[in-house]
């Protein structure tokens, strides 16, 4: 058995992996977050290879374990454990399901529905001078509106296009590919950044070019609110918070088509900012 221990959130978190496939899908995922620590773990999980080697086996301790058939299922049931976890354990912090990344010393969010190319113009823009935060999770200080990392593995559905082609290194599921965080073209972000945009993105394969536009603190509010993970968490249901966010970033609709000429956009208006 080998045992990894993460550090997320400020948060430990040790996974015991009985065997080495399960060792090295976890590695791939979360590399970026391993760190060395004697103290103790706020939560310990299993995982392995069932006896009869048929499933995956994932027992987070005091919890009841649970049956995954391939990779795919164990990276997203595990991951998204993590996350139920860590809203309970950090219920100060606001939680948006959005990529984040640092440009210049201030953090943008990227908020897209399943589909519409989050984690493709991610990984895009960190070809383009930007460095990685998360992919899929904002956990913000609504007070300093500081956004804080989540550098697991990106996270794609399909191929991204030339010249935006992935490492060797990346894991291969029957749904997702996941991209080491030691792997990327740029810096990985281990502290907090100040958060001073917010993008909407659409993809739409027709447009003839990307286009952006700006948003009023109301709508950005809104679609914020619509895309926070922890909202009983905080107060009024989280509402002031989400308006908060939205009145104090710069945010924008973004409809995106070519990726490079999408990925101009977002660096000129972080820019003007």
């Amino acid at each position: 058995m080998q045992t990894i221990t993460l550090k997320i959130l400020d948060t430990l978190i040790s996974v015991h992996c009985v065997d080495s496939l399960s060792y090295n899908i976890i590695l791939k995922g979360f590399s970026a977050l391993i760190t060395q620590s004697s103290d103790k773990p706020s939560l310990i999980y299993k995982i392995g290879k069932s006896d009869d080697e048929s499933d995956f086996e994932l027992t987070l301790e005091g919890s009841t374990t649970t049956y995954y058939e391939t990779d795919y299922e164990l990276l997203y049931f595990f991951e998204k454990n993590i996350t139920i976890e860590l809203q309970k354990i950090r219920n100060d912090l606001f939680v948006i399901h959005s990529a984040a990344l640092e440009y210049k010393g201030r953090a943008c969010l990227l908020v897209a529905s399943s589909g519409s190319g989050k984690s493709t113009t991610t990984w895009a823009l960190l070809h383009n001078g930007f460095n990685y935060l998360s992919d899929e999770l904002a956990s913000i200080d609504v007070e300093t509106m500081q956004v804080y990392p989540y550098p697991h593995a990106l996270c794609l559905k399909t191929e991204p296009p030339e010249p935006f082609t992935l490492p060797k290194e990346t894991l291969y599921t029957d749904h997702t590919l996941h991209v080491p965080a030691s792997t990327i073209p740029s810096d990985v972000i281990y502290m907090g950044v100040p958060l001073v945009a917010i993008f909407f993105l659409k993809y739409d394969p027709n447009a003839d070019a990307p286009s952006v536009s700006s948003v009023s603190s109301a709508e950005a509010g809104a679609r914020v609110y619509s895309n926070t993970l922890n909202l009983l968490a905080h107060s009024r249901y989280g509402l002031d918070a989400a308006v908060n966010i939205g009145t104090r970033c710069s945010c924008f609709d973004l409809t995106t088509s070519d990726l490079q000429k999408s990925c101009d956009l977002i660096k000129c208006e972080m820019e003007k900012i």
